[in-house]
């Protein structure tokens, strides 16, 4: 028996006893439920948080493309740190005190929030990131809305999707053990950091992992190594795991379960506008949850029609031993749906997900003038717009930064009665 092989099994021994004494004043999972500290079972109803730690460039209607074409024309303009200036204004603003009211007030009580393992490269970027979490969440602790911390990108791409900073010919995640090795030092970080910290309901380890199916072992393996990782470190909060195929494809967690950590549980995403169909799916998940008596929650839908969402909520609510759902995301760019809107790069037509005209994307929603979005389409390289000047560029990024701040935001009440939540 290999070394890790064993150390694996002598924490699962050891996480046996530990889970009856430790994790009471932690999230934690008791067969097939996630039990909050107060030891009653928890049901997530959280929102996805993008554009705090880490970048989307179409959260403000940028083209859907990696964030580094974005921040080499930044850079190439304003100078060599203004990418990671403008990222850093947004650790600091995207997310505030109001924010996390307003999720408390709405009836969420989780927060799903996303980082990039890139933010681990230095010791600036990495303090900017721990910093930018420890200055909410005594909000959050006060407000109890729990935390779910998730690697959205990891050292190299983990699928094919620009989601991931993929570009065509990159090095794959599970192509490098280099990046694998990365991404358990990152976790075993992150880890003793926040060992102590209640509010944190777990740790999503690989967001949306995508590899082929002859060798999704190789995901298993990867799982058990930033799980001994973690362990080592912190033996209070739960691992979370996410499912091959974009995190739609669970039966390779029930197949391999012994090998996963006894306080973990599983997440699965699915957009109907990906092919999945929630109805088919769903029955299916729960099926690989209940084999392995294990916790299942979705950790991100969304982004559809008001009627869609509705349905979707109410299927996910009646099914028997899901423990919850994320709807993605809180706060974007106000979408104009008009037919002049629509023949505008680079959304309708260019957007794969934008096929409806009644389409409800985040809770939240700040004001984007056409000066701003002439500068971001030129940022996020949409054919045919026209480069700004440095002055220009400069008052844009400072105007966006002013624009994400929630009490500038319009709230979207009608998604919320679509999410079954409290409206204003």
């Amino acid at each position: 028996m290999k070394f890790s092989s064993l150390l694996f099994f002598i924490i699962l021994i050891s996480n046996s006893a530990f889970s009856q004494i430790k994790t009471e004043s932690f999230f934690h999972r008791i067969k097939g439920d996630i039990i909050g500290a107060n030891g009653l079972q928890y049901n997530i109803k959280a929102t996805n948080v993008s554009c705090w730690l880490y970048q989307e460039n179409y959260i403000f209607g940028g083209a859907q493309n990696v964030h580094e074409i974005a921040q080499k024309n930044l850079n190439d303009l304003l100078g060599p740190n203004a990418y990671d200036g403008f990222s850093k204004k947004m650790m600091e603003r995207f997310i505030n005190y109001d924010d996390i009211k307003l999720m408390k007030k709405m009836g969420f009580n989780s927060v799903r929030v996303g980082f990039s393992a890139e933010s681990f490269y230095n010791d600036s970027s990495k303090i900017w990131l721990f910093s930018s979490l420890e200055r909410l969440i005594p909000i959050f602790r006060e407000n109890n809305i729990a935390i779910i911390l998730t690697m959205m990108r990891a050292p190299k791409p983990q699928n094919k999707l620009w989601t991931s900073s993929y570009t065509k010919g990159a090095t794959l995640l599970w192509d490098s053990e280099e990046a694998k090795q990365k991404a358990v030092s990152i976790w075993s970080e992150i880890a003793g950091h926040y060992k102590h910290e209640p509010i944190i309901l777990g740790y999503d380890i690989i967001n949306e992992p995508n590899i082929s199916k002859k060798r999704e072992k190789e995901l298993i393996d990867l799982y058990q190594k930033i799980s001994i990782a973690i362990r080592a470190q912190d033996q209070n909060h739960m691992i979370i795991y996410e499912g091959n195929g974009f995190g739609t494809k669970m039966d390779v967690l029930s197949k391999y379960e012994r090998l996963l950590d006894s306080n973990g549980c599983y997440q699965f995403h699915f957009y109907s506008w990906f092919g999945n169909k929630i109805e088919k799916d769903l029955p299916k998940h729960m099926i690989s949850a209940r084999k392995s008596d294990r916790p299942i929650f979705c950790g991100e839908f969304g982004i559809n029609r008001l009627s869609t969402i509705k349905s979707q909520v109410e299927f996910m609510n009646a099914t028997t031993d899901m423990d919850g759902w994320a709807m993605y995301t809180w706060k974007t760019l106000e979408l104009n749906l008009s037919d002049e809107e629509r023949k505008r790069p680079p959304y309708y037509g260019k957007w794969f997900f934008i096929p409806f005209r009644d389409l409800h994307m985040s809770i939240l929603q700040f004001y984007m003038d056409e000066e701003m979005r002439d500068v971001m389409d030129w940022l996020t390289n949409v054919k045919g717009s026209t480069k700004p000047d440095a002055t220009t560029t400069k008052r844009v990024i400072d105007k966006i930064i002013l624009a994400v701040d929630s009490k500038n935001c319009k709230i979207d009440n009608k998604h919320l009665e679509a999410l079954g939540l409290r409206s204003n």
